[in-house]
C-alpha cells in the first residue's frame, strides 16, 4: 500500500512539473506537427509561440550554438533545445542533474536513430545526457 501512495505522489509530482510548456520558434520556421502532438499528450497546457528571433532568446538563455536546434521550449524554469523527446524529459525530470537547466536534442540529430541528447548546465557546458 505503502508503494502505490508514492507512486500516486510521484506521478502526480511529474504531471505538476510539467503542467505548461511554452514553445518559441522563429516566425518562418514551423514545428513538426508530430513532436507537438506528442507535447500536448505529456503536458497539461502547450503554448507555441512565434519571434521574429528565436537566436537573442538563446543566447539569453546560455545554449552553446553548437548544440542549437529550430526551437526552443521552457517548462517551469527548465529549457528544451529542439524536438526533444518526451521520454526524456520525463527522465530528465526524474533525475535532475545538479547544476542542470535543461536538454537539447540539436538539429544534426533530427534525422539520426537513435538520437543523442545532451545536458545543458548553468554554466553553458552540456554533455551527453542519453539517447533515444
Amino acid at each position: 500500500m505503502k508503494k502505490l501512495v508514492f507512486i500516486s505522489i510521484f506521478a502526480s509530482f511529474l504531471c505538476a512539473q510539467s503542467s505548461m510548456m511554452q514553445i518559441y520558434k522563429p516566425v518562418t520556421g514551423s514545428c513538426p506537427q508530430d513532436w507537438i502532438e506528442e507535447m500536448t499528450k505529456e503536458v497539461k497546457e502547450v503554448n507555441v509561440v512565434s519571434l521574429m528571433n528565436v537566436k537573442n532568446l538563446k543566447k539569453e538563455i546560455g545554449i552553446p550554438k553548437e548544440i542549437q536546434s529550430c526551437n526552443t521550449s521552457i517548462i517551469d524554469d527548465y529549457v528544451f533545445e529542439g524536438n526533444v523527446p518526451a521520454r526524456a524529459i520525463k527522465d530528465f525530470f526524474k533525475t535532475k542533474p545538479k547544476n542542470a537547466i535543461g536538454l537539447s536534442l540539436p538539429a544534426y540529430e533530427n534525422d539520426k536513430n537513435p538520437k543523442t541528447v545532451f545536458v545543458l548546465f548553468e554554466d553553458k557546458s552540456y554533455k551527453v545526457f542519453a539517447k533515444y
